[in-house]
Formats: C-alpha cells, structure tokens, sequence
C-alpha cells in the first residue's frame, strides 16, 4: 500500500470508480441555452503499465425517464503513464431532452498490469436472513463459501469479496432446507459514470482542454479543491431539496428523503452529500 501513488481524485473531493485500467470522476455537465456544455472529466490510472490499446472514453446523452439516448462524441484518452493525474474539459453539443450524461470506459489492463492506486468500488453488500426466517431452524448447520464469479470479478477489479451461504441440516421445516445470504441491490454498479446536467451559463470550448493536476514529485492539491458537492444549487437544485426525493447532483441519484436523509454519501457514486 506504501508503494501506490496518492489517490490524488479523493483528496480533492472527486471519489472515483474504477474501469478497467483507470479511475475516473465527472463533474455535473454544464449546458447553456444554446445546447453548448461542457464535461470536466478528472482521470488517474490504477493499473500500469497502461495497454498496448488506445483508451478512449465514449460520451453519451441520456434520458432520466425515457430511452432517447445520442453518442455526443469519443475522445482518446490523454497520457496517465507515472502516476499523472489530469483535469479534462471536453466541449459537447448537449440538445435540451438529455438530462443526464454516461461516460463510458474503454480501458483495457495490459497483461502485466499491477496496482499503483487503491481500488475504488463498493464491496458487494450482503443481506444477511432475518431471524424470523430462520426461527424454524434447529440442530445440524453447515457453513459453505462460495467462491464463484463474485470472488473472481472482485479479485480482477482490485477488491475483495466473498458470498456466504448458508445451509440448515435435515431438522429445518419445509422450505428453508437452504437459506443463502442474498447481494444487496446497492453493490450493483452501472457500467458507466453517469454525471447529471446542470443548465446555466458557460463560455463556450473550441477544443479539448487537458490540465495536469498531478504527478509524483508535486505537492498534493488542496484537499478544499471546489469538491462538485460544494457547487452552489441553481435555483431548480435549490427546489428539488424541497421534495420527498435527495438527489445527488454528481450522478443523477434520487432516493426517498426519509430513507437517505442521514446518509453522508450517494448510494450510486460515493459522492458526498452535506
């Protein structure tokens, strides 16, 4: 662990997920009236060396409620080779019926690829039985592991995770001769960083912008870098937090307010919610 470069997209406040070779966090999308946004993508690799391949990220306009969707563009990626971080703006035409944006990763490991940064992805979260599920239960049990596909993903993404299940013996009444401690639907990832859309004004890209924010021998940037959450709510965000639903405005997320009114972080992308 003493050997990983610093996880540079945490300490700024940008947590990340993992895909494939790289970590990657997008900032809620601006888009003026005109339909011109602006995506600010921050990139750092987790594996190296990086894939013979090149990496590109394929950008796509979606719809919260609906199923229009548009490939706004597919940019290659810049250099993250020795630990750099990078800022990156990417210029969209964004019409006005999206309101979400997905990024998707296309980053394959290279066969000899090891970890230089922590993983980032949630452990899978397990639910166990309830005990009055189990109450019928006496005598012999048995303890299994299951060492499936669960480990396998897990252990080729960088985390770790093992499913359990349980078995009663032969004393257990009908339909409990097998209780297996299910995967919460939370562990469930989306095969891409879906980032909200933002409507306000912007100054217009003519072309893409990278930015180095990092790279070994540099100092670490503040830790109080304008996380996303701190972006002051236009007035739409500021109405939505008088509803029954808390949305995440780094991702999309909406949930029940009584169900995730203490919660501290999205449930969907571990940003922080204050």
């Amino acid at each position: 662990m003493d050997d990983f470069y610093a996880d540079v997209l945490d300490h700024v406040g940008r947590p990340p997920r993992e895909f494939g070779s790289l970590h990657l966090h997008v900032e809620p999308v601006t888009r003026n009236p005109l339909g011109q946004a602006i995506a600010v993508v921050w990139l750092q690799s987790a594996f190296e060396p990086p894939a013979t391949n090149p990496s590109s990220l394929l950008v796509m306009g979606r719809q919260k409620q609906g199923s229009a969707q548009r490939m706004l563009g597919q940019f290659p990626l810049p250099s993250l080779a020795g630990g750099r971080v990078v800022r990156w703006r990417l210029p969209l035409e964004l019409p006005p019926e999206f309101d979400e944006v997905h990024v998707e990763v296309d980053a394959q490991l290279h066969p000899e690829a090891g970890r230089v940064r922590p993983a980032w992805k949630l452990f899978d979260t397990l639910e166990i039985p309830k005990e009055s599920d189990m109450k019928a239960a006496s005598g012999d049990v048995s303890m299994g592991i299951d060492l499936g596909d669960s480990l396998l993903n897990s252990v080729m993404s960088g985390g770790m995770s093992v499913t359990f299940s349980v078995g009663f013996g032969p004393r257990v009444s009908p339909g409990l001769d097998r209780m297996t401690v299910k995967r919460h639907a939370a562990a469930t990832l989306p095969t891409a960083f879906i980032a909200a859309v933002v409507d306000g004004p912007l100054s217009p890209l003519t072309e893409l912008q990278s930015e180095l924010v990092w790279e070994p021998g540099m100092p670490l940037p503040a830790a109080s870098a304008a996380p996303s959450w701190e972006i002051k709510p236009t007035p739409v965000s500021f109405a939505s937090s008088q509803k029954t639903e808390r949305t995440c405005f780094a991702c999309g997320f909406e949930g029940p307010r009584a169900e995730y009114e203490r919660a501290t972080m999205c449930p969907r992308c571990d940003a922080a919610w204050m």
